[in-house]
């Protein structure tokens, strides 16, 4: 593959197509190439969220951005208020730029509290932002190649708080959904965005992987590309902007930047930190590399003979579940956000520990990953006790039991005494609200006894090279590379080890790279009109 373009976007995530759909709306002949036959990324992979303070679906936008930023004020470093301030400036335009050039429609979550909800400045719902059902049918044809999650359901989290447990889900909606090509989450996003881009002139390249860049004669890089098939290409751009997400999927990287702990990646498996190598070359420096989006992983199961991991989210809140270390002891109150479950085990040092369920559980809310009507699988651990289920498990045995009877004294009392579970708003979001007293509460007395192995994980990292408030690469000097962006996880992230709410990664992602974009097509001719260029792509 050879030719020029104006802008080259590395990476077919909700961050890097948002780029490239601000660029090609405004005329900019863009190219997006991914490393993978697959497109979307981690993106395609996730609820597909977005996190979004004054967004014009609350009834008081410019409230709540004030709100929000004193929110953020507490939560992100103090040093980083002009980031913080740009993403919030541009979160609520990105939203309807999007809705306005392509088929993808949010919708309000207007009870999912933020994170801390007992920070000033946050609320109990309203900012979160989730993708409605999408129809496939009239896309490009490209979308086909979008990832699908493991286990994957075209549900919504308006339906989720409806029906909250698989008991209770509209099968037949679901696979009605499933016939007819309909999605939802972050493949709904990815898949609209991708038509977006293709309509509005933009070209798609998948298994085109960027490896390097250089000066290009003619201005700007020429890059060069591995391909699926083993061969080499090249192409030169005016502008490049890195969205090859982060680089936790690389065994090497997680062990020397990321936590002892860290033992799983839930991101796309093409993650493995292309950006910071091509940074590395042209003399940008990296930072935040220790940093994650963390995430617990439900480990066991397998797809082709390969570990698929299962982000452990709504089951943690649910009663009649704890989570211990190999003591066989609590070390954290299991409903709190993922990110900071995820913290507490890494200050347990241990990559592993586990999710102990009886039959209560798994007769009204069932085992997690586990369809209602189909039988406990091998790779669940099941017992008659909590003592032989620690054996089992390799967890101490006298530890479990004493814990269980501790769990279930708590449990009648109402109130856990240990780390104050369902004491807080985002504890109950989670909880089973059919429940008089605490949601979040319920005892370990029915046997068989189930346990599963948790692993502390990522869904992104949080590292690579600094950027502006537009994303423009800066070199050690602090001055930016011209024609050199990075968005998304492949950017070094001004959160720290912050996490503020449902969808933070891809609202920050993507507003950023909403800023990125338009910093890129200022001068270019006015937007064309939504969904009115000849889709084209690239093989």
């Amino acid at each position: 593959m050879a030719g020029r373009v104006e802008v080259l976007v590395a990476g077919s995530g909700a961050a890097g197509l948002t780029a490239a759909l601000v660029c090609a709306a405004n005329g900019r002949r863009t190219l997006v190439c991914d490393a993978s036959a697959d497109l979307g990324g981690t993106s395609a992979l996730s609820g597909g969220r977005v996190w979004v303070p004054g967004n014009h679906f609350q009834r008081q936008p410019r409230a709540d951005r004030q709100a929000a930023a004193g929110y953020l004020a507490g939560i992100f470093d103090p040093g980083q208020r002009r980031m913080s301030d740009a993403f919030l400036d541009a979160a609520p335009a990105m939203v309807r730029f999007v809705e306005g050039h392509t088929a993808h429609r949010f919708a309000p979550c207007p009870d999912y509290p933020d994170y801390h909800p007992h920070r000033p400045g946050a609320t109990l719902g309203g900012r979160c932002l989730d993708a409605r059902p999408l129809s496939l049918d009239g896309l490009h044809p490209l979308v086909d190649r979008v990832l699908m999650p493991h286990g994957y359901l075209p549900m919504t989290h308006a339906e989720w708080a409806a029906w909250r447990f698989p008991p209770r889900f509209d099968w037949d909606l679901l696979g009605r959904r499933a016939a007819e090509r309909v999605v939802t989450s972050g493949v709904a996003l990815v898949c609209a965005l991708l038509d977006g881009v293709l309509r509005a002139g933009g070209q798609i390249a998948a298994g085109h992987r960027l490896v390097d860049l250089s000066a290009s004669g003619h201005g700007g890089f020429r890059g060069t590309l591995a391909l699926a098939d083993g061969g080499r290409g090249t192409v030169d751009a005016g502008t490049v902007v890195l969205a090859t997400g982060g680089y936790d999927q690389d065994p090497a990287r997680r062990r020397r930047y990321l936590p002892a702990a860290v033992a799983a990646s839930g991101s796309a498996p093409s993650n493995v930190g292309d950006a910071l190598d091509i940074c590395a070359r042209l003399g940008a420096p990296l930072t935040n590399l220790g940093q994650g989006w963390w995430m617990p992983m439900l480990a066991g199961e397998e797809t082709d003979g390969v570990p698929a991991y299962r982000a452990l989210i709504r089951e943690r809140g649910a009663p009649r579940q704890i989570v211990v270390d190999r003591s066989g002891y609590r070390f954290v109150d299991e409903a709190v956000p993922y990110h900071e479950f995820c913290k507490a085990m890494h200050e347990t040092d241990s990559a592993e520990a586990y999710l102990i369920l009886d039959e209560g559980y798994r007769r009204r809310y069932a085992l997690p990953g586990v369809a209602p009507d189909q039988p406990v699988p091998g790779w669940v651990a099941t017992a008659a006790s909590p003592a032989g289920l620690a054996t089992v498990l390799g967890v101490h045995p006298a530890g479990l039991a004493d814990q269980v009877r501790h769990w279930n004294a708590a449990c009648a009392r109402g109130v856990d005494d240990q780390f104050g579970r369902g004491a807080n708003a985002y504890d109950r979001y989670y909880g089973d609200p059919s429940l008089a007293g605490n949601p979040n509460l319920g005892p370990l007395d029915e046997p068989p006894y189930y346990g599963m192995r948790v692993l502390a994980g990522t869904i992104g990292s949080k590292g690579g090279p600094v950027t502006d408030a537009d994303g423009r690469v800066l070199d050690a000097a602090h001055r930016p590379i011209p024609g050199l962006f990075a968005v998304g996880n492949a950017a070094a992230s001004w959160t720290a080890d912050g996490y503020p709410g449902p969808g933070a990664t891809l609202g920050i992602g993507m507003a950023m790279a909403f800023r990125a974009g338009r910093a890129i097509a200022a001068g270019a001719p006015a937007l064309v009109p939504a969904r009115t260029s000849t889709p084209q792509h690239v093989d």
